[in-house]
């Protein structure tokens, strides 16, 4: 069995450390006001350079595309020095990826956030050793909904397997559809619309329950 996780707002609230950096880019160098964490979640969900985006709109800044690239380097730089300061592991995470772990399942994360910084979280965090894989936001000339990000992370694994990918929004749902995986939707994440709205082969709110869904679903 092989599984793709996306990994802010499925696996982590990674939504402080990131607004913190995002703040602390705002402040260095423009000066401006902080984003309101609730604010910021809603942001996330197409890689930084999305956030700074957004985040450079909702303080009313406009920049030249070189001072953009400069916000987000910054971004970079204090995320990089804090990716797991305030970063909270959901719930049940640990355990489940230890009982899926001990079934031979093998498992990738699949992230909009470069690859990277996505190691340094999920170390800092201490779960980078429950990955044999990671595909980032900037590991090919395409991200996330594009379904290439999915299926370099099939390769990486091997194998011809049972594959499912597990995510929270809706980029995961269209890039699922796209790569023609099943989507096993964790519904306390970071999505936008109903979950009665979304396409999905399963939901779950916790956890503790995706081995048992998956087991469900005939996975090997």
């Amino acid at each position: 069995m092989r599984l793709i996780f996306d990994l802010d707002g499925t696996l982590i609230d990674s939504a402080p450390d990131l607004n913190a950096a995002a703040n602390r880019m705002l402040a260095e160098m423009f000066d401006a006001p902080p984003v309101p964490l609730e604010t910021f979640a809603t942001f996330i969900g197409n890689g930084i350079p999305k956030q700074v985006e957004r985040s450079l709109r909702h303080a009313g800044v406009e920049v030249s595309p070189q001072v953009f690239e400069e916000a987000v380097a910054t971004f970079k730089k204090h995320y990089a020095a804090a990716p797991a300061e305030k970063t909270i592991v959901f719930e049940g995470v640990r355990e489940a990826l230890v009982a899926l772990k001990e079934r031979g399942a093998r498992m990738a994360v699949c992230t909009n956030k470069s690859e990277d910084l996505a190691w340094l979280a999920l170390k800092g965090l201490g779960m980078d050793h429950f990955f044999d894989a990671l595909v980032g936001g900037e590991t090919l000339p395409v991200k996330k909904p594009d379904p290439e990000p999915l299926h370099e992370c099939a390769r990486r694994l091997g194998g011809e397997d049972a594959i499912f990918y597990v995510g929270d929004s809706e980029t995961d749902e269209k890039a699922s559809h796209a790569a023609g995986y099943p989507l096993l939707l964790y519904t306390a994440g970071y999505r936008k619309k109903p979950v009665e709205e979304f396409e999905a082969a399963g939901t779950f709110d916790h956890f503790s329950e995706l081995p048992g869904l998956i087991d469900g679903l005939g996975a090997d």
